[in-house]
Order: C-alpha cells, then sequence, then structure tokens
C-alpha cells in the first residue's frame, strides 16, 4: 500500500442541486477513498483521505462533473488524517458568507421522461418528478446552500421509498434535495372558472394573500381527474391555464385558428406572435426546417423557445400565430406535465406566459384571479409553491465563419447566473440596466452575477418584481451593495429604487451595450462598434441609435463617436413609437421639406390635409430630435405601408424583415443563384446615402424609396434595399478598422446581421452569444464599466 494522506477540497461554482455530492460520492467509493462531502455556503467541501495515488485519481475525476454542474475553480490543501467509516454525505453547514451559486432549473432528463411513461415504474404518469439530473431550482430556492428545508419542498416529508432513493448511492434520486412522488409530492388539481364563480371564492380570500400551497388546501371548488380534465378542455378548444416550473402559461390547440382569436381578444394582444409548443422533434419538423444544431438547442436542458423559419406549406394557421412574420418561435415540452399533456393530445399548443404584456409572469393562482379574470377557462396547477418566477428563454441561430451558433435573445429560465468577468479585488457593486428587456449585474465577493429576465420597467408591478429579485440576490449571497451604476437616462424607474445613496456611477447607453460585447468576446484590442437600436439617452441630451463607437483598451472607460446618423423628428415624442406612421411621416419631411405635398404616397392617404400641415408646422419646431435605427426601421415600415400603428416593441421591424426575407428568396429561385454572394447582393441592391463628416445622411435612400413606391416596385423588394443599404453603410464606416462588434437590439434582425457579417467577412466581427444584444445586456456592460472604473484590468 502506498502513503496514506488526506487533503481538503474546496469547490467552487454550480456545484449544488446538480447532483454534486452524490457524484463525489461514487467517485470517492471507486477510489477507495474515506471521509466526507457536504455543502456549504461556498459551494461543496470535501475531505478525503486514502493513498497518495489513490486521491490523485480522486482529484482527476472530480474534473468530469454532472452535466448540469459548473466548476469555478477546485482548491485543496493537506490536513490530518482522521478516522473514518468509508465516505459519506454529511449535512450542509451555514458556515459564513455565501459564495455559492444558485443552480439554474433543469428541463425533465431521458430517465425520468423513461419513467413518466412506463406503467411498471412508481412514478407512471407523476406531474412533479424530477432528480438530480432535472427539474426547478432557481425557481424553487429560498436561501443557499441548496437544502430541502430550503426549497419550497421544506412543507412536503418524503415518504419512506422516497427516502430509500434519497440514501441510496445507486439511485439517481441519491441526495435529491426535492424528491417526492404521488404518495408524498405535491399534486395536480384542476378548477374551471365557472366553479370559481359558484364558490365565490373573493369570499376565501377575504382580503388575504394566499399561495397555491394554502389556496389549494383551502379552496373545494376543485374538479376530479385533473389531467383529464385539461385535455378535454384543450380538445373542446378552451383556453388552459398551466403552472409550469416558472409561472403560468396561458395554452391552447394550435391549430385551433377560432381559439388562438379567442386568446388574442382575452388577452388584448392583437398582432404579437406566440410561441408554439410541439409534442417532439417530429411535429416541430411539420412546422420549421430544422438544422441539426437547432434540433439540440430545442432537445437541451435549457429548453427554449427557438426562433426559426417556418414553413408556408403546414396546416398550420401563421397568420394567427405570427401575423405576417416569417419567424416562429417553436419549444419542446420540458416539465412532466408537458410530456403527459401530449400523451394525450396530437396538436402542437399555442404557448404563452400568463401576464400583461412587459409584466413579469404570474407565479401564484392569486395572480391570475386579479390580472388575467375572464381571459382561461380553467387552470391547471399544483400545490407546491414558485418562490421565484423565471421567463422562458429565448435563442435564435445564426450562422457566422462558417460555424452555426446559438444567440441568446432574452437570458431565463435554464441559464445560469454567474458570468466571468475580471474583478481584480473590485468592491461589490450592483448594475442597474436599462428600462426595457431590463436584468441586472450584481458583484460579490467573488462572483458576478446576472439576474435573469425581468420584463420592462413600465408598471408598478414590474419595478416591485424588478426590486423584490434584487433583494433575493442581496439577501442570498449576503451582499451590502454600497455602489451603484445607472444609465444616463434620468428618467429610467431604477433610479427611485437608490435615492439618497451617494456612490453612484452612470454610463452611456450605446457604450455599455459595447462593452458588454467586448467582455462576453474578451476583447482586449482596439475595436469599432457598431450599436444600433431602438432609443438610448445620448451625452447630448438627445435620443441616440445610430452609433459608430470606437474604443481602445488603453483607455477603456472612454468611448469616441466616429459616426452617427443624422437627427430627425419624432412627431409628438414618445406617441410616435406607438403610432409610426408619425415617424414615416418626419421621414418625408426630412427628405422633400414642403415637397412632400407634391408626392402621391398611400401613407400620405392616412391623414387629411388639415392633419398633415399641423404636423408639418410640429415637425419644424424640431422639437424631439433622434437618430436611432430602430426608429429608422419604423419609419421605413410605415412609409412601405407595412406597419402603421405598432402593436407590441419591435413589430415594424420585424415586419420590414419579414418581407425582406420573403423578397430575397424570390429574387434568389429566380435568378437560381443558390451560391451568390450576399456581398455583391447589398452591393448592387443599396440605396443612395452619404456621409458629411460624422454623420451619415439617409436622405438620398428616402428618396429613392419614395421613387420606388411610385414607381410599382414591391415592398418586400424595398425592405430587402433598405437592409442591404445599412449593410453597405456598415462597411464604409468599419473600412479603416479591422475589428468590429456589433450590438443592440436591432441585430436581433438575422438578416441584417447576416449582410453586415457577409460585407465584413475580411474583418473579425463580434458577436454577442450568450449575452443578449438587446438591453438585456446592458446590466453586463455596466458592470464591466464598473470594473474597469476600480482598476480591473481589460482582457
Amino acid at each position: 500500500m502506498g502513503q496514506k494522506c488526506a487533503y481538503a477540497f474546496h469547490i467552487t461554482g454550480v456545484v449544488q442541486g446538480v447532483g454534486f455530492r452524490p457524484f463525489v460520492y461514487k467517485i470517492a467509493l471507486k477510489n477507495g477513498i474515506a471521509g466526507y462531502v457536504l455543502n456549504n455556503t461556498q459551494g461543496v467541501f470535501i475531505h478525503a483521505q486514502g493513498d497518495r495515488e489513490a486521491l490523485e485519481c480522486f482529484r482527476k475525476d472530480l474534473e468530469n462533473p454532472p452535466s448540469a454542474a459548473k466548476i469555478a475553480q477546485i482548491s485543496s490543501k493537506e490536513v490530518p488524517i482522521q478516522e473514518f467509516q468509508g465516505f459519506s454525505i454529511q449535512k450542509s453547514l451555514q458556515d459564513s458568507n455565501i459564495s455559492a451559486t444558485i443552480p439554474a432549473d433543469i428541463a425533465l432528463c431521458a430517465e425520468c421522461l423513461q419513467e413518466l411513461r412506463d406503467t411498471r415504474n412508481r412514478r407512471f404518469g407523476y406531474a412533479l418528478m424530477s432528480c438530480t439530473h432535472c427539474g426547478g431550482r432557481y425557481s424553487l430556492i429560498r436561501a443557499l446552500p441548496y437544502d430541502r428545508n430550503y426549497t419550497a419542498m421544506a412543507d412536503f416529508t418524503m415518504c419512506e421509498t422516497c427516502k430509500a432513493e434519497y440514501n441510496n448511492p445507486n439511485s439517481r434520486r441519491f441526495h435529491s434535495e426535492i424528491n417526492c412522488c404521488l404518495d408524498c409530492g405535491p399534486k395536480l388539481f384542476f378548477i374551471e372558472t365557472k366553479n370559481m364563480e359558484s364558490q365565490n371564492i373573493f369570499t376565501i380570500f377575504q382580503g388575504k394573500y394566499f399561495n397555491d400551497k394554502d389556496f389549494c388546501k383551502k379552496f373545494n371548488g376543485f374538479t376530479p381527474n385533473p389531467l383529464k380534465n385539461a385535455v378535454e378542455a384543450l380538445k373542446r378548444g378552451e383556453i388552459l391555464a398551466i403552472k409550469g416550473i416558472g409561472g403560468y402559461a396561458l395554452v391552447c390547440n394550435g391549430l385551433d385558428s377560432k381559439s388562438i382569436q379567442t386568446l388574442r381578444n382575452r388577452k388584448n394582444r392583437a398582432r404579437k406572435p406566440f410561441a408554439l409548443m410541439c409534442k417532439d422533434i417530429k411535429m416541430a419538423e411539420s412546422y420549421a426546417a430544422l438544422s441539426d444544431q437547432q434540433k439540440a438547442i430545442l432537445s437541451s436542458p435549457i429548453a427554449p423557445i427557438l426562433l426559426v423559419d417556418s414553413l408556408k406549406t403546414s396546416d398550420l394557421p401563421l397568420d394567427d400565430i405570427a401575423p405576417n412574420l416569417s419567424t416562429l418561435g417553436i419549444i419542446l415540452p420540458y416539465t412532466p406535465l408537458h410530456y403527459l399533456l401530449f400523451d394525450c393530445i396530437d396538436f402542437p399548443l399555442i404557448f404563452t406566459s400568463a401576464n400583461i404584456s412587459g409584466e413579469p409572469i404570474i407565479k401564484d393562482f392569486v395572480g391570475i384571479l386579479e390580472n388575467l379574470e375572464g381571459v382561461c377557462d380553467s387552470i391547471l396547477l399544483y400545490n407546491r409553491d414558485i418562490l421565484n418566477s423565471i421567463d422562458d428563454s429565448l435563442v435564435r441561430t445564426l450562422t457566422h465563419n462558417g460555424i452555426e451558433q446559438m444567440q441568446v435573445l432574452r437570458r431565463a429560465r435554464g441559464f445560469l447566473n454567474d458570468i466571468t468577468l475580471p474583478l481584480s479585488g473590485v468592491g461589490d457593486f450592483l448594475a442597474f440596466g436599462a428600462q426595457q428587456k431590463v436584468t441586472f449585474c450584481m458583484k460579490i465577493r467573488d462572483k458576478i452575477l446576472l439576474s435573469p429576465h425581468l420584463g420592462d420597467l413600465d408598471t408598478i408591478a414590474s419595478v416591485d418584481n424588478f426590486d423584490k429579485t434584487r433583494a433575493l440576490f442581496t439577501r442570498q449571497y449576503q451582499g451590502e451593495i454600497q455602489k451603484f451604476v445607472l444609465d444616463l437616462h434620468p428618467h429610467y424607474a431604477q433610479r427611485k429604487l437608490i435615492q439618497n445613496v451617494e456612490s453612484v456611477y452612470t454610463i452611456q447607453h450605446h457604450f455599455a451595450h459595447l462593452l458588454s460585447n467586448i467582455a462576453e468576446n474578451h476583447i482586449a484590442h482596439k475595436v469599432l462598434g457598431v450599436i444600433f437600436d431602438g432609443t438610448g439617452y445620448g451625452s447630448d441630451g438627445k435620443i441616440w441609435g445610430g452609433e459608430f463607437l470606437s474604443w481602445n483598451p488603453k483607455l477603456p472607460l472612454e468611448y469616441r463617436r466616429v459616426a452617427y446618423f443624422d437627427d430627425f423628428v419624432l412627431l409628438g415624442g414618445e406617441r410616435a413609437v406607438r403610432e409610426n406612421k408619425r415617424l414615416g411621416l418626419a421621414l418625408l419631411f426630412e427628405s422633400f421639406g414642403a415637397g412632400y405635398r407634391e408626392l402621391d404616397l398611400p401613407l400620405l392617404r392616412e391623414f387629411s390635409r388639415e392633419y398633415l400641415e399641423n404636423f408639418y408646422i410640429l415637425w419644424n419646431r424640431k422639437q424631439v430630435l433622434c437618430n436611432s435605427v430602430g426608429r429608422l426601421f419604423d419609419g421605413v415600415s410605415a412609409l412601405c405601408g407595412i406597419c402603421l400603428n405598432v402593436d407590441y416593441e419591435g413589430e415594424a421591424g420585424m415586419l420590414l424583415e419579414s418581407f425582406a426575407k420573403n423578397a430575397l428568396k424570390v429574387f434568389l429561385n429566380t435568378q437560381k443563384a443558390s451560391n451568390l454572394e450576399w456581398q455583391s447582393l447589398s452591393n448592387t441592391r443599396s440605396y443612395p446615402f452619404y456621409i458629411n463628416g460624422e454623420k451619415i445622411s439617409y436622405l438620398p435612400m428616402v428618396r429613392a424609396i419614395c421613387r420606388d413606391l411610385q414607381g410599382g416596385v414591391s415592398t418586400g423588394e424595398i425592405a430587402l434595399n433598405f437592409h442591404c443599404t445599412l449593410a453597405q453603410i456598415i462597411a464604409k464606416v468599419a473600412k479603416p478598422y479591422t475589428h468590429i462588434a456589433l450590438s443592440g437590439g436591432c441585430f436581433q434582425n438575422a438578416l441584417l446581421t447576416q449582410l453586415t457579417l457577409e460585407v465584413l467577412k475580411d474583418k473579425q466581427v463580434y458577436l454577442h452569444k450568450e449575452i443578449p444584444c438587446n438591453d438585456g445586456g446592458i446590466s453586463v456592460g455596466q458592470a464591466y464599466y464598473m470594473l474597469l472604473k476600480n482598476g480591473s484590468q481589460a482582457f
């Protein structure tokens, strides 16, 4: 035998709630190691002793943890040998400041799915099953370390059989903190809205708040056979609210136009696209042509909504699901309950979060009652509480340098909270993000934590949810935040949350966009940032959004605005963002002045002569100016008659992209040009523009668009030409630069991004991948700015 010794291992990262202790136990037995493993507030602690050679093998095995785990660091030191009888998992310690990472919610694993459908298995048909490889984590946690008594499962005592699994090293549920079964775990309940009325549900509440666990105890109007009744409701074409991992969703038959329109009318969601939940990959392929990479993303533990190009030849009522769009959001089942529903139906489901647009997803029955009364016909829920609500993540794929890669547009369920940035001993702080698609970024001790997507801060409920999530992070990690980073905008809602605080720093919106790309891609050299979005408060007090910013790591806190689009007027201020036909008018006035009266365009026929003259007078006052490319998309969309009044944020731009993509398909089919170079396409189809100093003039482009409209050119071709023009503008400004970073919400537009990549194919172009290019990434840029400001070195 070799020399016997002992080591203490400290492991940090995502190592709780992911089957890490059972994994350690098994490799300890495999290598003949004695000692113990436990969770503590930093992560996982292991006391391991045995032969030095065996300990070396044990150390190597630690580096191949369960797939859901993410090791940040393994440190070890030799310690005195103790007396142990084998190896054990010990009770967790609440010993000091918390630095363990909250684990992410994970989609149902293949082993659990097999058990769910196995009539001989004791969990057959159980809608709340999970194991160490899958199930709720972030949504269920109340505190760290990740133990059952700190989760929403604290009130559910394991039966003897579940307890035996929990203590069995050979079980997949060995030390699964949320282990349960039909006998001891949460139960399903089904309620019809008419039962709510007959039971006079308001008298039950009597002004009190009831969580779902207590509500299910108190209310006696539930219908037996919950799953069967839910399936029958869906088959009747009704709207059903389903409680998922992170909140409630509204679902209905995705092939039933009448049901979909009923949902739209009740939710007051006229045109905003719905996601579609498909039974499996095979069903998804009947509605979209999927690449191998896209199939892998849909089937991954993240289980996001994936934006794909829809098949126009399917039996799907696309005009009802995603009106006038070429893309479709597809998601696969990710909970046992979803699979059980699809085992009983043969149609896809409309799948949309149960909330008022822009507000947080609803996580309990009270929220449904207060906010969505009359929207759903029935509710399928369970009596375990959701402690932390979280949306479904939204992603797409894009091919760059010949590789199809995933890009995150909404980072939420399935994604971890910790990200990597250079720390260098910087003090703790909180970066508050933007106003739309908001996230925050918190630095606590040795961690940078990115919150999930928290919606738009336009309502009291949204701000309250933002503040509660901030409190969750602060409480979980026992942080004492003294420094805060804000957007320059003087009226963002977060400013009200930190009144009377001295250490407040601000950063310009588009510079934060650029830094978020720099941080994600670890850029350590000069770079040109191309930042296109809808709205950002400029350093001159104007509304920016068409920016070319130069950055040098030698002066990391500074940027130079090397080019930007010329201003145009927002007629009526914020109202023009909703009624974007006003933006179309503004572009006409900028381009033709009083000569607009000589034009014969469909847009002008939307207004009376009196209204036009009043708008012309308002335009001459130049009260609210912007140079936003997002608003340019809106204005061109209105000029083409594609979208005159927006129903949801980004609608006009999304429609313009869809028209352009359809025109591109027609062109390629006509030319039989499958190998046509995109670069020559944008060259030949670009409208004129000119650059005077730092200002980019869109006026020649608008005049050319108007000529095409009056000449009968199709709106699809005009939309395609517009996209090509933007790509050519980028190419011209970027000519002296070798490294380019793209950021801002306009680069959610796949066609614009792809055209840009092609015209810059001789340069190094950096795209966002796991950090959203939209305002969901602003907090990361703010955090990186703060790190740089406090002494951290650029990558």
